[in-house]
């Protein structure tokens, strides 16, 4: 329903109003039939002219005439209002009835300048005498009509009030009538009007309840410093219990400070911290402009004491989760060849979804090249699980990994549970020591590796999975399938692409950079500590069974005992004792193997060394002294199997 008011002097002011209105509604239903059609209130308000200020009117638009529409325009700055035409017809009939009424008489026509432009061209029309006179406010009404007097005329054609007078004066009078054409017109306007005005009603709603359901506080204002846009976050971030703000000015509503100046100034900012009464605010101002013209300034704004909240929340959820990668190939310290490969390797490697096994010994890393693998790869941006393999039961894991349906076994969770594998949908699941688990897992495993679908425990619903399986093993999965311990099917699977880790005996160069990295942090804060280069050396000679783990362990235990103090060589023949015990059975070992191995032929050796080695043959070829080709020809050759 749209409403539609008629504000005039006097009731019954214009003639027939509601009986046309009607007749209006009805031409309208004809022409549109097949459209859907919104309904129209009309209503008529009789007030005086010097009233009109204190006038409330509740109404979608406004239908007025003359000097009326002017003041209303003035004291209703965002209503729509119509001003009704009077048109060359109204003159015309107007002037005939007084030319019959009066005679052959000079008229003085008197109205706003829209009612009577150009009236004086109607003169020869009617054969009368015309003289007009632009009426400005209705207090000018009666010094017009007595300069008209002054000026011959004899007839006073114009508004109600005006020609009140007039009669008063002894002159003739008659008043400008509203033809059924105009006010016509005048409805086709106002339901135009309405129906602009509707839309954009609709629009700033739409607008206003997205600002108002936003995180961030959001103000606007004009150039004038009149508030256009006040949102709800705003007013309870700034703690303001007022609700009507639109079109007052800021100075009343924001207390003086940096925050209302920022607002105030020409200036644009980004990500600026302010205060405001007792909080700090993360502030962004930009101006708005209009066809390249500036018209106002507009903030948005947080409480960064939410702010921090919200973050904290945020990173607790998802690190409680296990969904997220914290390293990438930038954290892998090294300077040796070996790793410079490896990582070269594995950012191929992180360029397709193939599956992955990482192979390396314990404290080499596996799950940091996991990690920084996913990170590499365009799944990058969705979640990354990590499981051990090896740290939960058989039935534990199983019910981890593939989740569990409501009622599937006492102590089940109502709605069940989703797991690992539904979790990591989008993005990579890290298998930790694969080799340690049961073949009846192993059999589930192979069903997700090859359908890429899941079944929770306890359920009959097939579930598609979309996962990068990245596996890893400290063990020889060959010697494991050749014992019957491990799937060959399930090997295969995983080893699309396998990834060896070299243990730290390998890449003994890395092992100063990795020790002054793990003594700068663990002394990090502290005014004194640090190691001598001559103390990393020695420890790059000590044997780290351990690997990596093993050296960041006593790195952190040498920056305990030694605190304070730079850590020299002393330190490290005094807290690693075995040292010198280590490189003495080593030695021993070699020289052992130096008498024993020539004595043997190149078969026994080749197989010896394998054996020491268990399987592997990266190793066996650094032993041996000699390249894998060369070793894989010479097994050939001999018809060596790996056992």
């Amino acid at each position: 329903m749209i409403k539609i008011t008629l504000v005039v002097p006097r009731k019954g002011y214009i003639k027939d109003a509601f009986e046309r209105f009607e007749e209006f509604n009805r031409l309208e239903e004809m022409e549109n039939k097949h459209e859907a059609s919104i309904e129209f209130e009309l209503e008529e308000i009789v007030v005086a002219a010097d009233k009109i200020s204190e006038l409330e009117i509740d109404a979608d638009v406004i239908i007025s005439r003359g000097l009326m529409t002017k003041l209303l325009k003035e004291h209703n700055e965002f209503m729509p209002i119509v001003d009704i035409p009077v048109q060359g017809i109204d003159l015309i009939r107007c002037l005939s009835d007084c030319k019959a009424r009066f005679g052959r008489k000079k008229v003085a026509v008197i109205g706003a300048l829209n009612m009577i432009y150009g009236v004086e061209n109607l003169a020869d029309v009617v054969d009368l005498p015309i003289q007009s006179y632009i009426l400005e406010s209705i207090e000018h009404s009666a010094s017009l009509v007595d300069l008209a007097a002054s000026e011959g005329c004899e007839v006073v054609l114009s508004g109600l009030s005006t020609s009140k007078y007039a009669e008063e004066l002894g002159l003739g009078a008659a008043v400008v009538e509203t033809g059924k054409e105009s006010f016509r017109q005048a409805l086709i306007e106002a339901k135009r009007l309405a129906l602009v005005s509707l839309r954009e009603q609709e629009k700033a709603q739409r607008y206003q309840t997205i600002l108002n359901y936003a995180y961030e506080g959001v103000i606007a204002i004009d150039l004038k410093g009149h508030i256009s846009v006040f949102n709800t976050a705003a007013r309870e971030i700034l703690s303001i219990s007022e609700e009507s703000f639109i079109g007052r000015s800021i100075d009343e509503i924001l207390k003086k400070g940096k925050f209302r100046d920022l607002l105030l100034s020409d200036g644009d900012y980004r990500e600026e911290i302010v205060s405001y009464q007792s909080i700090q605010l993360s502030v962004k101002k930009v101006g708005t402009f209009l066809k390249g013209k500036k018209v106002g300034n507009m903030v948005a704004f947080q409480d960064v004491t939410g702010i921090q909240e919200m973050e904290g929340k945020i990173r607790k959820k998802i690190h409680s989760r296990g969904h997220v990668a914290k390293y990438t190939f930038q954290d892998i310290l090294f300077r040796s060849i070996e790793i410079e490969k490896t990582i070269e390797t594995a950012k191929r490697y992180s360029e397709v979804d193939s599956n992955i096994l990482i192979i390396g010994e314990t404290g080499t890393g596996k799950e940091i090249f996991a990690q920084s693998i996913h990170n590499h790869s365009k799944r990058k941006s969705n979640p990354f699980v990590a499981i051990n393999c090896a740290a939960l039961p058989e039935d534990l894991l199983e019910s981890e990994l593939f989740g569990y349906a409501e009622g599937a076994f006492t102590g089940a969770m109502k709605g069940g549970k989703q797991g690992f594998f539904e979790l990591a949908h989008r993005g990579t699941i890290f298998l930790d020591e694969i080799g340690e688990i049961s073949p009846k897992l192993q059999s589930r495993l192979l069903r997700v590796l090859q359908e890429r679908e899941i079944m929770r425990i306890g359920d009959d619903k097939v579930i598609p999975v979309d996962v990068r399986i990245i596996a890893a093993t400290n063990k020889n999965l060959i010697h494991m399938v050749k014992e019957g311990d491990f799937r060959e099917d399930l090997y295969y699977r995983l080893s699309v692409l396998d990834l060896n880790l070299p243990p730290l005996r390998e890449r003994r160069g890395d092992i100063p950079v990795l020790v002054n990295a793990f003594i700068s942090k663990a002394f990090r804060g502290q005014e004194k500590g640090g190691i001598t280069d001559a103390a990393s050396q020695k420890l790059s000679e000590a044997h780290w069974e351990g690997n990596v783990r093993q050296l960041q362990n006593f790195c952190e235990r040498l920056t305990v005992l030694c605190k304070g103090k730079v850590i020299d060589v002393y330190d490290i023949e005094k807290y690693l004792p075995n040292m010198n015990q280590q490189r003495e059975q080593s030695k021993q070992e070699k020289e052992e193997d130096a008498a024993i191995i020539p004595q043997r032929s190149e078969r026994e050796r080749i197989v010896q060394v394998l054996a020491k080695c268990n399987y592997n043959k990266g190793k066996a070829a650094v032993e041996l002294g000699m390249s894998r080709t060369t070793l894989w020809r010479k097994m050939k050759q001999w018809n060596i199997e790996t056992e």
